[in-house]
């Protein structure tokens, strides 16, 4: 899909007259993060499209900044090539702050939000995230990484035997490597990055900016252990959103929409179809 000059790549599956449903993944991802849930949500007769966000995975890679304002009228124009005037949007990560951004500034836009393990909830983040955000952080990943020693580290079946990586947990390293490896998608990863983290955490939260409404339908899923971005910051959202849902799936992992991919996808269609009598809602799962 063209977008002015760019190219903008997505995955998609669902009815085309279902209820439309906006995937947004996060940093060093790309649309395949969603590649598990794609189908389970799609069987609930969703119409379902996971972006590659500009700067990611197959999508271009322009010059110039990647700050939440950018990705908001990215996605603005967007939805209306699609044939979406507005949609449920959910957000993983990163993906997640730029869900509550195009929100705030696109009301029209998001119909109810879905934030997957988000960003821009609380200070908190990993400490590896906020060291790629450190000057020179960006010249040293280049030049560290050879592309053919990583190949071969990555497809090397005795090595992941040796470090006991199971294949999800490949899958990742792989799209990970993929972010990286290529100068221009390395340049949108560290662009995006600064945008909203800092060597001292995220850079603000959207409950001191007071963008996180009310009357937006929102719901929260997260894993118990998040060794990412913790788990406190879904309880706090929703109890400064008490209409807001909270799911919390068991266990550890960043990606709850992989691990947990069935489940996932009935929660989301429950919340979708919250407002249609014809249509049994699901109970929360609240950990």
């Amino acid at each position: 899909m063209r977008l002015g000059h760019d190219w903008v790549s997505y995955l998609e599956a669902g009815p085309r007259d279902g209820p439309p449903v906006l995937l947004l993944h996060g940093l060093l991802s790309d649309a395949t993060t969603w590649e598990l849930a794609l189908p389970a949500l799609a069987s609930h007769g969703l119409r379902v499209i996971a972006l590659d966000l500009p700067g990611h995975g197959d999508s271009a890679k322009p010059r110039g900044t990647y700050l939440l304002d950018d990705f908001a009228i990215a996605l603005d124009r967007v939805l209306p090539l699609l044939g979406m005037e507005s949609a449920t949007v959910v957000g993983h990560s990163f993906g997640g702050a730029i869900t509550v951004h195009f929100g705030y500034h696109y009301p029209h836009r998001v119909q109810r939000q879905v934030l997957v393990s988000a960003g821009g909830l609380g200070r908190e983040v990993n400490v590896g995230l906020r060291l790629l955000t450190v000057d020179g952080a960006e010249a040293v990943v280049g030049a560290v990484l050879d592309r053919r020693i990583i190949r071969r580290l990555l497809g090397s079946q005795r090595l992941h035997r040796a470090a006991g990586l199971t294949e999800d947990r490949l899958v990742n390293l792989r799209r990970i490597f993929r972010s990286l490896a290529d100068p221009p998608a390395r340049s949108a990863f560290f662009a995006s990055a600064r945008g909203v983290i800092e060597p001292s955490g995220q850079r603000g939260s959207f409950h001191e900016m007071e963008y996180l409404v009310e009357h937006l339908p929102t719901m929260l899923v997260w894993s118990s252990q998040d060794s990412v971005i913790p788990v406190a910051h879904a309880r706090d959202t929703h109890l400064r959103l008490p209409q807001s849902r909270l799911v919390v799936f068991p266990g550890g992992g960043h990606e709850p929409h992989r691990r947990n991919a069935q489940p996932f996808a009935d929660a989301v269609a429950s919340f979708v179809y919250a407002d249609d009598p014809d249509v049994p809602g699901g109970a929360d799962i609240v950990s």
